[in-house]
């Protein structure tokens, strides 16, 4: 009996013992998770990787079309959208007369592959110099009735701005092609034909010239884009300073025309006479281009 309640005894203190040893191992499992949680917690977070800056872009300033030079004024567009050229307006015999004249810058300005501009021209001069003759007349005739004793003198100063634009140096190489097709078209056919093709001719002449301008056109827009985005060293104007518009020919008069005793006409000074073509008493503005000698 005695040693049943020793026994008794004894395995509850033993209980007791295990039972506390359990909660302990539970407490300090408990604290070292919580110690765990707070030196996690406590701990400091690592910061995210800067954002890399954005790549670089190469940047390609616009250029000039065609090797044309900066800052250069173009005409103004009219109406019809078209640049005004010395061109517009003219009727069939300035229409003729301007063809040639065109044909005769392709002459002097077409080299290498273009060199056939030269021969049509001089074969032009010859198979049909007698319409080319009654054209020079009536031009002249057109001038004397509208500007009386100033006709030779605004004759002269149109022809001048004329040649100046068919003479524009970054134009030449497309001009030249354009060129030569118009002049085997004229040598094709008989001079009876030219005054009604004359003004298909004068289109197709001018067309390189109008392309040019809008290429120049969209080249200044693009160059004022660029800088806006960019910046740039230079302030470009999208619409410079245009070029004076040129004067306007005459109109067509009939083949009759008598001009009235009280006009004084002046006598057509010849080239190479040492007589001035344009009369230096009235000073004229005429805009001009360089002409560059051909690159070999």
């Amino acid at each position: 009996m005695l040693c049943h309640e020793f026994s008794d005894r004894y395995s509850s203190q033993r209980d007791v013992k295990l039972l506390s040893r359990a909660a302990y191992r539970r407490s300090w499992q408990l604290a070292c998770l919580t110690t765990l949680v707070l030196v996690a917690g406590c701990s400091t977070q690592k910061k995210a990787p800067p954002t890399p800056p954005p790549p670089v872009v190469r940047t390609i300033k616009p250029l000039p079309p065609m090797g044309a030079v900066e800052g250069m004024s173009i005409p103004e567009v009219d109406s019809s959208g078209k640049y005004l050229t010395p061109n517009r307006g003219v009727t069939a015999n300035t229409a003729l007369w301007h063809v040639r004249m065109a044909l005769n810058v392709a002459a002097l300005s077409c080299y290498g592959v273009n060199e056939p501009a030269r021969l049509q021209y001089n074969r032009i001069l010859h198979v049909h110099e007698g319409i080319l003759r009654e054209a020079n007349a009536a031009v002249d005739r057109n001038y004397t009735a509208a500007f009386g004793s100033g006709g030779l003198q605004s004759r002269e100063l149109l022809n001048t701005v004329v040649y100046n634009f068919f003479a524009l140096p970054p134009v030449t190489k497309s001009f030249c092609p354009v060129a030569i097709e118009v002049g085997a078209k004229i040598l094709a056919m008989p001079s009876s034909q030219l005054l009604a093709y004359a003004p298909e001719a004068l289109t197709a002449l001018e067309k390189p010239f109008q392309d040019f301008y809008e290429a120049y056109a969209d080249y200044l827009r693009r160059l004022a884009e660029w800088q806006s985005r960019f910046g740039g060293t230079v302030t470009v104007v999208v619409s410079p300073t245009p070029l004076p518009p040129p004067p306007t020919p005459p109109k067509e008069v009939s083949a009759g025309f008598v001009p009235p005793p009280s006009m004084t006409l002046l006598p057509r000074p010849q080239e190479g006479s040492g007589a001035p073509l344009v009369p230096s008493t009235t000073r004229v503005i005429v805009p001009t281009f360089p002409l560059t000698k051909p690159v070999k």
